[in-house]
C-alpha cells in the first residue's frame, strides 16, 4: 500500500522515459500562509535537485534495490515565503550502466503538500513539466564507473512537453536522515595565469575505458554522437602560470582539505564565454591532471551574457579547484562547493593528548561523513559506489560517529529486496550495489564478507527482522558455493573476478585459493550461528583443519596449491603476507598455536617490513587493515599506533582524508579507511591516559 503519496503518480515526458541523459524540471507555483506546514513528498530515478523560490533545499533521492524507490519527506515549513512559492524539482534520467545508480527508466513522483492539503502532484494538477536545454545531452562519460558528466549551455529554455503516467512504482522510506548542505568557498588562490588554445586531435588512450567497445556496453553515447568533445577542448589548452591575462585564462583554488559536494561558482559575463571547473583531491606537478583518477573530472559550461550562479547536480571531490575562462572575459567568485555528506558525524572527536592521533581521527571521520550519506561507498568521488567488504569495515565506524547503523540498514536491506540480480548467476550477489555491472563480473569473495558484516549488524543493534529477510539471499549464496568444493571441501577454481587483495596474492589463486577458504570456513561458521545450522559450522571447522593440514609449510600458509597433470593437488610454495593476515583474522590460525609466525609478523612485517622478509608484501587494503585489527585485538597498541602514523599521516597532510592505497594513484578519500576511527576509539584510554 503506497502510503508515501495521497495523489501524486510517477511521471515522464511522454515516450523519453528510457532516453539517456536528459534534464527534466517539474515546477510549481503554490501560495503560502505564515506558519503553514509546508511539505514536499518526491521521488525519482535518476537524481534530483529540489529548489525553493531560486534556493537549494535538496539532493535525492536516497539509493534504493533494483524496483524499489525511496522517498523523501521534506518539511519546507522554514524556508517558504508569505505568498506566492516557486518549486522546482530538475531530475536527471541517465540510462546507462555504472556502479553508482541502477539503471532504470527515469520518472519523477512529487507530491506538495500546505497545511495537509494536496496543491500540486504529478500525475494530476499543480506541477508541469519541462525538458531542459540547457544540457547538452550527448557528451563523454565522467568516467566508467559514473554515467555522464555535466555540461550545461546557459541561459536554456524550458521545453514544456506532455508528461506521462509511468508505472506504479514501490516505494520505501529514506530510513537515513538528510544530509548537510553547508557551502565552503575556496580560500587561497595558489595559481593562476593565461591559456593557450590551439586544436588538437583527441588522444583517449590514457583513459582506459574509453575504446569503442566499451560505449556500447556501458550503454554510453559514442564519440562520433558527441556535441561537445570535452576532452578534446581540455587537451587542447596549455596553461602557463602569471598574471595579467583577462582572456583565456585559469585560476586554481584550495578548499584546504578534500571535501566531497557539489561544485559552485558565480560567473559575471559581457560576452559569451566557454568556462571548465576542474577538480580533483591532489594535484600532479602543480595542477589538475584528469588521467590521475580515470576520470573527466570536471564541470562544462558555455554561457552567454549575463550573471550566473552555476552548480553541479552531481556531487564530487576535491581539494583542489581550477577554473579555466575561455574566449571572453569573465569575473568568477564564491568558487567552492556546497557539501553533501553525512551530518551525524559531525562532531565526536578524540582528545588525545598526542596531536597526531587526533589529526587521524578527525581525517578519519571526514573520510566516513563523506563516503556514508544513503549507502556505504567505497570512494565519493570515482565511483560513489556500495562495494561489499568495503562495508564489513564501513559498518563498524558509523555506531561510533552516528550513534546508530542507519546507513547500514539501508545498504543491507538494498541486497534483500529484489527476486533476483541481472546478469549474475542464480545465489550470487553484486560485487557492489545498487548499481548495473555492465559485464555480468562479479567477486566471489566479497559476497562472503556480506555474511560477516550481517552478524556485526545483528550484535549492533538487535534488528532481527533484517537478518531474517537476509537468510534467503545467505541460503542461496552458499548453496551457488557448493558445487565448487572439491574432495576436501575446499573451494576450487571459482569463477568471474577472483580477488583476495591488490597484491602478488591476486596472482596466486588458481587452483586452490587458501585465503579464499579461510574466508570461506569463517562465512559458514558465522552463517551456521545466525541461522541455527550446526552442518555449516561443522563444515566450517573440517575447513580449517583441512588449510591447516594442506597450507602450512611449518613456516608460512603457502597462498594456493595447483593440480599437477595427473590431477594432485601441489603447492606452489608462494607465501604472501596477506594470507598469513587472513589465518589470523579468520581463524585458521592463533598467536599461541603459531607463535613462531606471529611473532615473525610482529617484527619482521607491516608497512615498515624488514628487507629480508620473504613474503610477498601486502597492501594497504585489505591486508594492512587486518594486521591492525589483529595488533589492536592482540594487545600490540604501541606497535599499532606507530604503524598508524607512519602510514596514515602523509596521507592527512596531503588530504585530510584517507587513502585507498599508500599513494595516489587512485581514490584519496576511502570509506574503508574511516576504520582508524574504530580502532583508536577502542584505545582511547591508553592513548589519552598519561604515562
Amino acid at each position: 500500500m503506497n502510503t508515501f503519496f495521497k495523489q501524486a503518480q510517477p511521471v515522464w515526458p511522454e515516450g523519453m522515459e528510457t532516453t539517456k541523459n536528459i534534464h527534466v524540471e517539474f515546477f510549481a507555483d503554490f501560495q503560502c500562509l505564515e506558519n503553514q506546514l509546508v511539505e514536499l513528498h518526491v521521488t525519482g530515478s535518476t537524481i534530483y535537485r529540489v529548489m525553493l523560490n531560486g534556493q537549494f533545499v535538496h539532493h535525492g533521492p536516497a539509493r534504493g534495490p533494483h524496483g524499489f524507490y525511496r522517498v523523501d519527506e521534506l518539511d519546507l515549513s522554514d524556508r517558504v515565503q508569505v505568498g506566492e512559492n516557486d518549486l522546482s524539482i530538475e531530475v536527471a534520467g541517465y540510462n546507462c550502466n555504472s556502479y553508482a545508480y541502477p539503471n532504470q527508466p527515469s520518472f519523477c513522483q512529487a507530491e506538495l503538500r500546505v497545511g495537509g492539503d494536496v496543491v500540486a502532484a504529478t500525475g494530476g494538477s499543480g506541477f508541469s513539466g519541462a525538458v531542459l536545454s540547457s544540457r547538452i545531452q550527448h557528451v563523454e562519460r565522467y568516467g566508467y564507473q559514473r554515467p555522464f558528466l555535466e555540461a550545461y549551455r546557459l541561459p536554456g529554455v524550458r521545453e514544456e512537453m506532455p508528461l506521462a503516467v509511468q508505472v506504479d512504482k514501490p516505494l520505501l522510506p529514506r530510513h537515513v536522515v538528510l544530509p548537510d548542505y553547508d557551502v565552503v568557498t575556496a580560500g587561497e588562490r595558489i595559481d593562476a595565469g593565461s591559456v593557450e588554445v590551439v586544436e588538437r586531435e583527441v588522444d583517449r588512450s590514457e583513459f582506459g575505458w574509453m575504446i569503442d567497445a566499451n560505449y556500447s556496453v556501458l550503454e554510453s553515447f559514442h564519440p562520433t554522437q558527441f556535441e561537445v568533445d570535452v576532452l578534446q577542448l581540455h587537451q587542447s589548452c596549455t596553461c602557463s602560470q602569471g598574471s595579467g591575462a583577462s582572456v583565456n585564462r585559469y585560476e586554481l583554488w584550495d578548499l584546504g582539505i578534500n571535501l566531497t559536494g557539489f561544485v559552485r561558482c558565480t560567473v559575471s559575463c559581457q560576452e559569451p564565454i566557454r568556462l571548465m571547473v576542474l577538480f580533483d583531491e591532489v594535484l600532479t606537478e602543480g595542477d589538475i591532471d584528469l588521467t590521475r583518477n580515470d576520470c573527466l573530472s570536471l564541470v562544462y559550461f558555455e554561457l552567454q551574457p549575463g550573471n550566473h550562479a552555476l552548480e553541479s547536480l552531481e556531487p564530487y571531490t576535491g581539494r583542489y579547484l581550477k577554473v579555466v575562462v575561455l574566449d571572453g572575459e569573465a569575473e568568477v567568485s564564491e568558487l567552492g562547493m556546497r557539501e553533501y555528506v553525512n551530518p551525524e558525524a559531525s562532531d565526536i572527536v578524540l582528545e588525545s593528548p598526542d596531536p597526531d592521533l587526533n589529526r587521524l581521527f578527525e581525517a578519519g571521520r571526514q573520510t566516513f561523513r563523506q563516503n556514508a550519506v544513503d549507502i556505504y561507498m567505497d570512494c565519493p568521488g570515482r565511483e560513489r559506489a556500495g562495494w561489499l567488504c568495503d562495508s564489513f569495515f564501513t559498518g563498524r565506524v558509523e555506531p561510533l560517529l552516528c550513534g546508530s547503523s542507519r546507513v547500514e540498514r539501508s545498504f543491507i536491506e538494498n541486497y534483500t529486496l529484489p527476486d533476483s540480480f541481472a546478469r549474475l548467476p542464480k545465489g550470487m550477489l553484486p560485487m557492489c550495489y545498487p548499481s548495473d555491472s555492465s559485464d555480468g563480473r562479479y567477486i566471489p569473495q566479497w559476497s562472503l564478507w556480506l555474511i560477516l558484516e550481517a552478524e556485526e549488524y545483528l550484535q549492533r543493534t538487535g534488528d532481527n527482522e533484517l537478518i531474517e529477510l537476509l537468510q534467503p539471499r545467505i541460503e542461496t549464496l552458499l548453496a551457488f558455493f557448493k558445487p565448487y568444493e572439491n574432495e576436501c571441501g575446499l573451494l576450487e577454481r571459482l569463477p568471474s573476478w577472483n580477488f583476495v587483495e591488490w597484491s602478488k596474492a591476486n596472482t596466486l589463486l588458481m587452483d586452490i585459493n587458501y585465503p579464499t577458504n579461510m574466508l570461506y570456513a569463517k562465512a559458514l561458521d558465522v552463517a551456521g550461528k545466525l541461522y541455527d545450522n550446526e552442518q555449516w559450522c561443522a563444515q566450517s571447522a573440517a575447513l580449517h583443519e583441512s588449510i591447516r593440514e594442506q597450507s602450512f609449510n611449518g613456516t608460512y600458509f603457502v597462498d594456493n596449491a595447483v593440480r599437477d597433470l595427473i590431477g594432485i593437488p601441489i603447492l606452489s610454495g608462494e607465501s604472501t603476507e596477506v594470507c598469513q593476515y587472513y589465518a589470523f583474522f579468520f581463524g585458521t590460525a592463533s598467536p599461541d598455536e603459531f607463535s613462531n609466525l606471529w611473532n615473525f609478523l610482529l617484527s619482521e612485517a607491516g608497512p615498515n617490513r624488514s628487507e629480508t622478509n620473504p613474503l610477498h608484501p601486502a597492501n594497504a587494503f585489505i591486508g594492512y587493515y587486518l594486521r591492525m585489527e589483529l595488533l589492536s585485538l592482540h594487545g600490540e597498541v604501541a606497535q599499532l599506533l606507530q604503524e598508524m602514523k607512519e602510514f596514515f599521516l602523509p596521507m592527512v597532510d596531503a588530504t585530510g582524508t584517507l587513502w585507498e592505497h599508500r599513494d595516489t594513484r587512485a581514490s584519496c578519500n576511502h570509506g574503508f579507511a574511516s576504520y582508524l576511527c574504530v580502532l583508536l576509539d577502542r584505545h582511547r584510554h591508553e592513548i589519552t591516559t598519561p604515562a
